[in-house]
């Protein structure tokens, strides 16, 4: 079989998104190619502890030794991003040979640029994987303040023309399939752009009852909970969302907050100084505890930041799905979870500056909102298994790799 290298920040056994969804593509792709793996220390999960998520002992995996720096602090990670990336590439740069195919994530973000060199020093071909859209998701994320300064600029050139160079750009949704090929437009009309979804966990994740997953006395037991759950971060407008559950006046309603994240502490101070009673906060939680975690949502929180257009589709949203929970989708209107929810009445759908609108759902919803929401449930968990189980999307990269 033919060599086929993996090159990323993460992998097995962390049980990050980035990590869990490329471990599994491994293991699929191992079927086809001889699979070879570079890529950086366990730095948030040293050890699998899930046992749905394992890694086939004929892949091979380099591991790049170096810090591990703090994952919310923006120039640890910067000074951790550029060390793997060039520890990345020196080894590839090794050991690739002619021909062989080098497939991707943008994460790190200074990969792309040096897998674009490696393209051209050793003619191979280059398979990049679009998690995310550098340096565009610098501007949401307030990392870069302005889309006119000389360094975003710069970057934004010098990356539109290291995207340019791949011949294969796989990305997640529609929405971002017009980003890309605006991105690279000026540069090329040679690379191939499709899509291929995230996945959800359809077999160990599927709707419970709430007396499955709650203890007896819970004060959300019996409340119409809306959960947001995964990294609590920059780009996700959480901040914002907790604007406008402050002026909430339905009691049948609570708010639950799952998982860890460089927002949360501002979070949980802003709930304490305006005393409201009706948010909830969780802790972070394996990927084997997601069936009960994602069962205690009634709906479940999916949010994007102004400004996130084309540039990351959440991949939470699949396993919110197989789990059986209608989405309520906070972000900009035809990305891709909103003409997902709006296609498939799976949820519902808001943009950014909806707020009044948002807090008017929030404050009416009553014994026939829930009817509605129990259609919604039974639509969320065929869609998950019809169109967004693993079997259906790995076979989607076997078939385009």
């Amino acid at each position: 079989m033919k060599n086929l290298w993996i090159a990323t920040e993460l992998f097995y056994p962390e049980e990050t998104s980035t990590s869990f969804i490329l471990t599994k593509i491994a293991n699929r792709l191992s079927d086809k190619y001889n699979v070879k793996v570079v890529c950086g220390e366990p730095v948030y999960d040293k050890n699998s502890k899930s046992e749905s998520f394992s890694l086939k002992e004929k892949i091979f995996v380099h591991r790049i030794k170096g810090f591990a720096g703090n994952k919310n602090s923006l120039l640890s990670r910067s000074l951790r991003f550029i060390f793997l990336s060039f520890s990345i590439f020196l080894y590839l740069f090794k050991n690739v040979k002619k021909g062989e195919k080098v497939f991707i994530v943008t994460n790190p973000a200074p990969l792309i640029l040096l897998m674009s060199i490696l393209k051209r020093l050793k003619k191979i071909e280059l398979i990049l994987l679009v998690h995310d859209v550098f340096p565009e998701n610098t501007i949401p994320a307030r990392i870069v303040k302005s889309e006119n300064s000389f360094l975003y600029k710069i970057l934004k050139g010098t990356f539109n023309k290291a995207y340019s160079k791949a011949d294969q750009l796989i990305v997640l949704g529609r929405d971002m399939q017009k980003k890309i090929e605006d991105k690279i437009k000026g540069y090329t009309t040679k690379s191939k752009i499709g899509i291929i979804e995230n996945w959800g966990d359809t077999e160990n994740i599927r709707p419970l009852a709430k007396d499955e997953v709650f203890e007896i006395g819970s004060p959300m037991k019996d409340k119409v909970i809306f959960q947001y759950a995964g990294n609590i971060g920059r780009v996700q407008g959480l901040l914002e969302l907790l604007e406008i559950i402050k002026e909430v006046k339905n009691d049948k309603l609570a708010f639950y907050f799952v998982g860890e994240g460089a927002v949360k502490q501002k979070m949980i101070d802003y709930v304490e100084v305006n005393n409201m009673k009706n948010v909830y906060f969780g802790d972070a939680y394996s990927r084997d505890e997601q069936v009960v975690v994602l069962n205690k949502a009634d709906i479940a929180f999916v949010s994007l930041a102004e400004g996130m257009f084309g540039l990351g589709v959440p991949s939470k949203t699949y396993n919110i799905l197989s789990a059986g929970k209608p989405v309520l989708y906070v972000g900009e209107r035809n990305s891709e979870i909103d003409l997902l929810v709006r296609e498939k009445n799976i949820g519902y759908s808001f943009q950014q500056h909806q707020k009044e609108e948002l807090l008017q759902f929030f404050n009416s919803f009553d014994a026939d909102s829930v009817l509605d929401l129990n259609v919604k449930k039974q639509n969320a968990r065929n869609t998950a298994e019809q169109n967004f189980s693993e079997e259906i999307i790995l076979n989607k990269f076997y078939q385009a790799i």
